[in-house]
């Protein structure tokens, strides 16, 4: 027989289990690969878009280890058009072939050689936020700089930091 009382235990058990599947909490703790990662996080989604159009989502896939300089979608707008467009070749400029969190950037002394061969440096901002910009090899670093702003997102395969400009060398 059902009692009035079971049927509000029955309702309230499947809105917490529906709630738990709809809105499961993607966290960056290293359990999850990069791309998945990517796609919880909405102000990332027009550079993971981009990342689809060159082919890169297939590399990024793969077991690694990256590193990521993830620009925000308010970033990535003003970021060149190619890059918008998906330009796989200048994509690149924002992978690295290597896991590097923000203590092993410091201990390469600021220096990331990117999968482009280019190069992110640091050159100032704080040890928590670091001011990052690209240089092409063996250059000084040129054009837009910007600050990592949510560093250290651990994903199975690689690591992304969260950046609030697109960097790409102009010298």
């Amino acid at each position: 027989m059902i009692t009035r009382r079971s049927l509000v235990l029955s309702a309230s058990t499947a809105a917490l289990l529906s709630a738990c599947t709809a809105g499961e909490d993607i966290r960056a703790d290293g359990s999850r690969p990069l791309l998945t990662l990517m796609e919880a996080q909405p102000e990332l989604s027009d550079f993971r878009r981009a990342l689809g159009r060159a082919g890169l989502d297939t590399l990024l896939a793969g077991d690694g280890p990256f590193t990521v300089f993830a620009p925000t979608n308010a970033a990535f707008a003003a970021a060149p058009q190619a890059m918008r467009e998906g330009n796989a070749d200048a994509l690149r400029n924002l992978i690295a072939m290597s896991r590097l969190s923000l203590a092993s950037i410091q201990a390469r002394q600021g220096r990331i050689r990117m999968a482009s061969g280019i190069e992110i440096r640091t050159v100032g901002g704080t040890p928590q936020q670091p001011r990052i910009q690209a240089a092409r090899e063996g250059g000084v670093p040129s054009g837009a700089s910007g600050s990592i702003t949510r560093p250290n997102l651990l994903a199975r395969n690689g690591m992304i930091h969260v950046i609030d400009a697109v960097l790409v060398p102009t010298a």
